[in-house]
């Protein structure tokens, strides 16, 4: 079984990749925690396997939050392994998993990195057409060295050290009190993309535009994949491309 955590689609397709190639079953953690869905059966399956992004170095909110949850069953030492799709490097994300699964009595055989365009376009502009296929090119390449080693059983990277933080924190949002910096533009049609793909369950529909409350992950998947790039992030996201891994398929669709 492959669980994956994805906002704009870069781990979502490597995850297809291989849970294809292990003939796997793939679960979507962002529909997992929005429909409060944390029982998972694995008896008979090869692989456990989390294809997860890098958040600030470390494991997203959401990915942290629904292991925590997580109530597995049938875990009897399978092939245990991560894989974190990232901008540019790795850092404690897998000595985090490491911690997170250990304390739900889970074993780990280590993780592997694919490096993916890095599309926090906070702090970044996406890299131009010709740029991002070349990273596509050599994402899916370096996915299929992974599936090999996963084959063979092999280990990959494993870790004694104790995480720096053991996942990036959800930020505190609230419209209704003036302080998200989440935002949308008279461009918005009220389609609800945004609260559709909210792994938090932190955006509601209220007068036809969307509301930010609660805890958000700033994963940016309302962002990224409002049909009308209405969303934006206080002034820093104005003018900037969006972008959505074109290899996964539909987002989110994967069922229990």
């Amino acid at each position: 079984m492959i669980f994956y955590f994805s906002a704009t689609g870069n781990s979502q397709s490597a995850a297809e990749q291989i849970a294809s190639a292990l003939d796997s079953k793939l679960i979507s953690i962002g529909l997992a925690l929005r429909d409060g869905h944390f029982d998972f059966d694995i008896s008979g399956d090869e692989y456990l396997g989390f294809v997860v992004p890098t958040f600030a170095y470390t494991l997203p909110a959401p990915v942290a939050m629904f292991i925590e949850k997580l109530n597995l069953t049938g875990w009897a030492g399978q092939h245990t392994f991560g894989v974190f799709t990232c901008g540019e490097g790795s850092g404690d994300e897998d000595a985090a998993l490491t911690v997170a699964l250990k304390n739900k009595g889970i074993g780990y055989n280590g993780s592997f990195d694919v490096v993916m365009p890095d599309n926090f376009i906070l702090w970044s502009n996406l890299p131009s057409e010709a740029a991002l296929n070349r990273r596509l090119s050599a994402a899916r390449n370096t996915v299929d060295t992974i599936i090999a080693k996963l084959k063979n059983k092999e280990n990959g990277r494993l870790t004694t050290k104790t995480p720096r933080m053991p996942f990036m924190p959800a930020e505190a949002v609230s419209t209704a009190a003036g302080t998200s910096k989440m935002r949308v533009t008279d461009k918005c049609v009220g389609c609800g993309t945004c609260a559709k793909l909210c792994p938090m369950g932190c955006i509601s529909i209220k007068d036809g535009a969307p509301v930010w409350e609660g805890s958000c992950s700033m994963c940016l998947a309302c962002l990224h994949h409002c049909p009308a790039g209405a969303v934006e992030y206080e002034n820093q996201t104005a003018g900037k491309k969006r972008y959505v891994n074109p290899d996964c398929k539909v987002q989110e669709t994967n069922k229990y």
